[in-house]
């Protein structure tokens, strides 16, 4: 768990900008935050709200604390189910007239509408880069393509990750027909999002559950094969020094070809013959791994 913590700090967090941190506070809950902010105000300054003062106090720390420790915007989220609530109470209490309750749930339609897209793919691709781009051409805003690197792209990174997944799967099915014992291959992948698309997708092709060193995935590695694997459908760049000294044949089937999805490029390769006992070079693995 520490090593996973450091490397998310070193590779993701270290990137996160405290001042936009903040900002995301606001456009994260989109239109929604005209309720928090008066839920905020209305949990410190009401009287009426007393008993639920620590909502307030939890919300401010929760935010501070992850700002000094460079989390990410969304992080916060959680907060913002009760600051909501908190908020419809406060203009409830401001707003005595029906009709100027019917305005603030117009304004709250109108102006959600346009935003929409940020967090439903309502879209397919063509037409989210092409909103994307509109935003960014007559509105000069960049608001949700900034990857955790920090660059922008024509995609939101969380959409951008889905891109791609159908077509490694289905990749990953053509190697995996051509293997003919199939109880002596497995399908690796190098990250949990390949390894997603793999177990989940690849339930149509009937492919078998990935296995992966990976967030959630590793708690699910087999210590030892019940038959020594001799294919192994390899997902990721270009293969190691490791995975070239352990397999006499390796074959390049295929790689994710939409330059939009950040998985632009990740490959699909089908080891085999290996030269020694691939049972022999996994436990070795697996006791490095729990050092």
């Amino acid at each position: 768990m520490t090593g996973h913590l450091s490397e998310l700090e070193r590779t993701q967090l270290v990137n996160v900008d405290r001042i936009e941190f903040l900002i995301g506070q606001l456009y994260s809950p989109g239109a929604a935050s005209v309720l928090t902010i008066a839920g905020l105000l209305f949990l410190f300054i009401n009287k009426k709200a007393i008993k639920f003062r620590f909502l307030g106090l939890i919300t401010v720390l929760v935010i501070l604390i992850l700002m000094l420790l460079r989390g990410k915007s969304y992080y916060t989220q959680g907060l913002f189910p009760f600051l909501i609530a908190a908020g419809a109470v406060s203009f409830e209490n401001i707003l005595k007239k029906v009709w100027s309750q019917i305005l603030l749930v117009v304004f709250l339609i109108i102006f959600t509408i346009p935003m929409i897209p940020y967090g439903i793919p309502v879209f397919k691709s063509e037409g989210m880069i092409s909103y994307f781009k509109r935003l960014e051409t007559k509105y000069k805003i960049n608001v949700g393509r900034q990857w955790e690197d920090r660059s922008i792209h024509s995609l939101p990174q969380d959409y951008a990750d889905m891109l791609g997944w159908e077509e490694l799967t289905s990749i990953a099915n053509k190697a995996y027909r051509i293997v003919p014992d199939k109880k002596s291959c497995f399908i690796y992948c190098e990250n949990y999002g390949q390894a997603g698309a793999i177990t989940v997708i690849g339930k149509k092709y009937k492919l078998p559950e990935a296995i992966s060193f990976s967030e959630s995935f590793r708690y699910w590695i087999p210590m030892k094969f019940d038959t020594d694997p001799t294919s192994v459908i390899y997902i990721n760049g270009k293969p190691g020094k490791d995975v070239d000294k352990l397999f006499s044949k390796i074959t390049k089937i295929g790689n994710i070809s939409n330059p939009d999805a950040r998985e632009f490029g990740t490959a699909v390769y089908l080891l085999q013959d290996p030269v020694i006992s691939f049972n022999k070079f996994w436990t070795e693995r697996i006791s490095h791994f729990h050092e």
